[in-house]
């Protein structure tokens, strides 16, 4: 059995010869240890510096290479890849205002963060709009080419898009070409962390401050006060995600894998009704979309969500990513009592173990999750969000030398 054998019949909920492992993001500093050399691969510091000195064809062929050899050393299963900026991107216009913040051409303020060693954007010019149609022409006339799209002809309930420059399936296509016929690929979401240099958030929950700008505060307010508004926001984001989920998926892809964090570790940052209203029809309408096409939805989505689990597994997705066992209280073995038939899961591995704990705890971490949610399949083994800056190296490899010594079915432990 192959690894795409392997997961395609874990997400049916049937036992195949093992746990399939893989991880949705794994950063550089254990990549680099990994691989025995510097990389670019979620190097996101890094990433964003070189892309706006104009490295782009650099940071790409080291993805390329990198992401490939990653994965043949640790055999992962799941094989997660993204859009990529297109060839010839030019230097971009950045003034540095202070040795850890930058200003863009477009007024976007970015800083860095120390704790995932990254240059994220943290505030950008607020916008207003009195309707839904100055919405859609924003849309139209702005966001399309910053998605990186063009549109083709208006249909009934929306467009027809491709890409501006194919490109931009670069990194895509490499992984299925040269690794397609036995791993599982997925195609994920696209933003800064990956290689953004215009953070397009292309996750459900954030999408709204792409087309109104400003930061966390303004972005719920949005919510509350103009839920018509955000929600056309979103319809016009589905758009975009069905069109990047569409090269995606002719490219070779098995399955797409969009992001939400709806919550934190305390539970939704806005009601249940409010995620069911504004964001659940064009959720639904891409996972109708890539089930049409033949491939699997998968969802990263952080934080407490007992309270939307239900809207989860109604969207269509197939498997939850981003179990946060610790900080949000998402319990593996009380997940899979009472919704292991409806969703898989892909977790078990703590990352606050792997930043602070040691190589015995991440070795429990392992065991508990086999024990309780793998029986019976339905379990993906990989990070509570991903093997993110600062991990240690070496719990990581216990982590996974647990998974290889208990991890066979059927499951004893």
């Amino acid at each position: 059995m192959n690894s795409k054998e392997r997961v395609i019949q874990t997400l049916a909920h049937i036992e195949p010869d093992r746990v399939p492992f893989g991880e949705w993001g794994i950063d550089h500093d254990i990549v680099e240890k990994v691989i025995g050399r510097d990389t670019y691969w979620r190097n996101k510091k890094k990433v964003i510096l070189a892309l706006w000195s104009g490295k782009r064809d650099e940071v790409v062929e080291s993805y390329k290479k990198d992401l490939v050899e990653l994965t043949k050393k640790l055999d992962y299963d799941l094989v997660p890849v993204h859009l990529v900026p297109p060839a010839g991107l030019p230097p971009q216009k950045i003034e540095q205002t202070d040795e850890n913040t930058w200003r863009d051409g477009r007024g976007q303020t970015w800083k860095y963060s120390q704790g995932n060693d990254a240059i994220l954007l943290v505030d950008s010019p607020v916008k207003s709009f009195k309707s839904r149609d100055e919405l859609r022409e924003y849309f139209e006339s702005e966001l399309v080419k910053r998605f990186g799209f063009k549109i083709k002809n208006r249909t009934g309930n929306g467009y027809d898009m491709k890409l501006d420059d194919e490109s931009r399936l670069d990194l895509v296509r490499h992984a299925v070409n040269q690794l397609g016929n036995e791993k599982f690929i997925i195609g994920r979401g696209f933003e800064e962390g990956v290689g953004n240099i215009d953070p397009l958030y292309l996750s459900e929950f954030e999408v709204a401050m792409v087309f109104f700008g400003g930061n966390l505060e303004n972005f719920l307010l949005n919510i509350a006060m103009k839920p018509e508004l955000v929600q056309e926001a979103f319809n016009l984001y589905t758009e975009i995600n069905i069109a990047a989920a569409k090269a995606m998926i002719d490219a070779g892809v098995d399955a797409v894998m969009p992001g939400g964090d709806f919550s934190d570790s305390n539970g939704p940052m806005v009601s249940p009704e409010s995620i069911r209203r504004i964001f659940l029809p064009g959720m639904k309408k891409l996972s109708t979309y890539c089930h049409q096409r033949g491939v699997r939805v998968m969802s990263h989505n952080c934080g407490n969500n007992w309270k939307i689990m239900d809207i989860l597994i109604e969207a269509g997705y197939e498997s939850w990513q981003s179990i946060a066992c610790k900080t949000a209280s998402m319990d593996l073995k009380r997940l899979k009592e009472e919704y292991g038939e409806k969703i898989s899961f892909w977790g078990g591995i703590n990352i606050e173990t792997l930043v602070d704990g040691t190589p015995e705890e991440n070795e429990n971490d392992v065991l508990y999750a086999l024990k309780y949610a793998a029986p019976g399949g339905g379990f993906i083994m990989g990070t509570s969000n991903s093997v993110c800056f600062g991990s240690k190296y070496e719990n990581y490899m216990s982590a996974l030398e647990t998974l290889h010594k208990y991890g066979d079915y059927p499951i004893q432990l």
